[in-house]
C-alpha cells in the first residue's frame, strides 16, 4: 500500500534537505517538496531527522557462535545503531580458495538478519593479474591488502595491477598491523596514499575502523552506494529517524552514528524493524548485495 511521509528533514552526509516522499513496499516512488494533491494515507515526521541507514564495517562476526550469541551481537552492534548492511571480508591464503571461501561465507551468513558485502583480504603475494580477475568474475568489491611491510609495495608491478583491475575497478584498502601505533600507521597511510595517486591505481586512502561505520567516500568506491545507504526516488526505503534536539540537530550523518540513544526509528526495505524500545529480529532477511559497478560516482582516485 502506498503512503506519504510528510515534512522530512533529511540529512545526507553534512546536508539537510526538507522534502516529501512517496513510498510503496520496500521503494521510494518519488520525493517532492509537497504532495498536495495525493489523498494517501500520510505519515508526519517532522519531529525528526531522517537519514540512511548505516553501513558497517566489521570483519568479526560471530558466524560460529550459538543463535542466542548471533542475535545478542547483530542486535547490540547493528540493529540499536541504526546499521541494516554489513561490509565484512573473507580471508584468502590461496588463489585456488577463493570461490570456495565465498561461498562458505555466504551460507554462515544464510541467517543474518541484515544484509552484507563480502571483500576479500589477502596477503601481498596473492595481488596478481589472474586472482584479480578472478575477484572480477566473483564481483568482488573491495580487495584488503594485509601490509606487513610497507617497502614490499614498492616492487609490485602496479602496472599489470591496474590493467587487471579495469574496468571492474573495485579498490584495494590497505590493512596494517594490529600492534602498530597511531603515527606509524599515518606514515604507513601516507607512503601508501602517495604510491597510488602515483600509480593511479583505485584505492582506499584511509584506515577503516574495525568496528565501525563506512564513510560516504568508501561507500563510493566499494560501489556500495547508491546501492545501499541512499535515499532517493526509484531507490530502497531504507531509514533511520533520530529525534531533533541540541545533541543531534547540529551532527552530520557519521556523526548521528553515535547518538544512537537518539534512534527511535530504523526501517529496513519498507520493514520496520525498531520502534522505540521495540525490536523486531528476523533472522534470514539478510541478502548478500552484488555490486556491478564499483566507483560509479567517484570521478578519479
Amino acid at each position: 500500500m502506498a503512503y506519504i511521509i510528510d515534512n522530512v528533514h533529511l540529512l545526507k552526509g553534512q546536508a539537510f534537505t526538507d522534502t516529501s516522499m512517496l513510498v510503496e513496499g520496500q521503494r521510494i516512488i518519488s520525493t517532492t517538496s509537497k504532495f498536495e494533491r495525493y489523498n494517501y494515507m500520510r505519515m508526519d515526521a517532522d519531529n525528526y531527522i531522517m537519514t540512511p541507514t548505516h553501513v558497517l564495517f566489521d570483519t568479526n562476526l560471530p558466524i560460529k557462535e550459538s543463535f542466542k550469541e548471533r542475535k545478542e551481537y547483530y542486535l547490540n552492534n547493528f540493529i540499536l545503531k541504526g546499521s541494516t548492511v554489513v561490509f565484512t571480508t573473507v580471508k584468502i591464503q590461496f588463489e585456488r580458495q577463493l570461490e570456495e571461501k565465498l561461498n562458505q561465507a555466504k551460507s554462515h551468513l544464510l541467517d543474518s538478519p541484515i544484509d552484507f558485502v563480502l571483500g576479500v583480504s589477502i596477503p601481498p603475494r596473492l595481488l596478481n593479474p589472474g586472482f584479480i580477475r578472478k575477484c572480477k568474475k566473483m564481483k568482488v568489491p573491495a580487495i584488503f591488502l594485509e601490509i606487513d611491510k610497507i617497502d614490499t609495495l614498492k616492487t609490485m608491478p602496479w602496472g599489470w595491477i591496474k590493467e587487471a583491475l579495469f574496468p571492474y575497478n573495485c579498490p584495494i584498502i590497505p590493512i596494517f598491523p594490529e600492534s602498530k601505533h597511531k603515527k606509524g600507521r599515518q606514515l604507513h597511510l601516507n607512503v601508501w596514499s602517495d604510491l597510488m595517486k602515483k600509480e593511479k591505481v583505485p584505492a582506499v586512502y584511509e584506515d577503516l575502523a574495525n568496528p565501525g561505520p563506512v564513510s560516504r567516500s568508501i561507500l563510493k568506491k566499494t560501489g556500495i552506494f547508491p546501492e545501499k545507504s541512499n535515499l532517493h526516488s526509484g531507490g530502497e526505503l531504507s531509514y533511520n529517524l533520530y529525534t531533533i534536539n541540541p545533541e543531534t540537530k547540529y551532527r552530520d550523518e557519521h556523526g548521528l552514528f553515535f547518538q544512537s540513544k537518539h534512534l527511535m526509528v530504523t526501517v529496513d526495505k519498507g520493514k520496520v524493524i525498531r520502534a522505540g524500545t521495540e525490536v523486531y529480529y528476523r533472522p534470514g532477511k539478510g541478502e548478500n548485495v552484488i555490486i556491478k559497478t564499483p566507483g560509479f560516482f567517484t570521478d578519479n582516485y
